[in-house]
């Protein structure tokens, strides 16, 4: 029977294997490592909305507390979800479609999005796991609205990483460490959130499925990149 402890570092693990299948069948190798690192900071640093009222696991050095775990699930999650797509649905660029880049729109973004989780999750005390969710895809609406060529695009991506989320969560909280919400979450009281499906919060379900339709639309936000459908790229 593995350490509790130990039950951060698996599910990051997990979440790192499937970031280097992603790896190995993405054409875009150095952007995803970038991506990645970056990632991995926010993943340290987002701590600071869930700690309070989202969950206090345990980790190889210490309890409630940023450690190696968060930089390494944040260093994949950003991977993942952002890069699914072009490993999977091998949608070529269009060249002849690009626009100017949108770096200043998109840190503008990011920050709506920080001031947002900090305003109502920790001055007002709703709840972070809604105050995430409709974060995420307030901002996912607003790309949607700028870019519709998109929409088909991310929600393949979050379907796609719902499914293997589901199967990393499976595997850590509904086979090796079936107690681990109970014990070290903060979510049983809450409507929705606390409910679960394989041992798996939808509270998990959401966000993460809520982030990767998100972030995968980022790299073609900002760079002002139109991607050939399908029928095109085969013909």
């Amino acid at each position: 029977m593995l350490d509790d402890k130990f039950a951060y570092l698996t599910l990051s693990l997990l979440y790192l294997l499937a970031w280097l299948v992603i790896f190995v069948k993405s054409p875009w190798k150095k952007g995803m490592i970038k991506v990645g690192i970056v990632g991995g900071i926010m993943g340290i640093l987002a701590e600071v909305w869930y700690f309070h009222d989202y969950w206090r696991p345990p980790m190889i050095w210490k309890t409630g507390w940023p450690g190696i775990e968060d930089f390494i699930i944040g260093f994949a999650m950003f991977g993942v979800g952002g890069y699914i797509h072009s490993a999977f649905t091998q949608r070529e660029i269009d060249f002849e479609r690009q626009t100017g880049a949108k770096n200043r729109d998109l840190f503008i973004l990011w920050v709506i999005g920080c001031a947002s989780l900090t305003f109502f999750s920790l001055v007002l005390k709703i709840h972070s796991g809604y105050v995430t969710f409709l974060t995420f895809m307030g901002l996912t609406i607003y790309i949607w609205i700028q870019r519709p060529d998109l929409i088909g695009l991310s929600l393949v991506s979050g379907f796609a990483t719902l499914a293997i989320v589901i199967v990393i969560y499976y595997i850590t909280f509904g086979v090796l460490f079936p107690h681990f919400w109970d014990t070290y979450g903060m979510l049983n009281d809450e409507p929705i959130l606390g409910f679960k499906i394989l041992e798996i919060p939808v509270s998990e379900m959401l966000w993460h499925f809520a982030w990767a339709v998100l972030c995968s639309m980022f790299r073609g936000y900002r760079n002002g990149v139109y991607y050939k459908n399908s029928i095109t790229t085969k013909a």
